[in-house]
């Protein structure tokens, strides 16, 4: 057994799971979901980011 599970064989190379492309669409709504995620962590990173990092606390005003 060569361990390519059930079926008929296949030529060398070929491997049993084909996966399509994404389209444009996606990869570009992807890209800007991407984008604000970071955009969102930057922003809060500074704001709070002493508060994080233990150099101020949040009820000293």
């Amino acid at each position: 057994m060569s361990g390519h599970g059930p079926g008929p064989a296949r030529g060398p190379g070929s491997h049993p799971v084909h996966v399509h492309p994404a389209r444009p669409f996606y990869r570009f709504f992807a890209t800007g979901l991407g984008a604000a995620m970071w955009f969102w962590v930057l922003y809060s990173w500074k704001k709070n980011g002493a508060v994080l990092l233990g150099r101020k606390h949040p009820w000293d005003h």
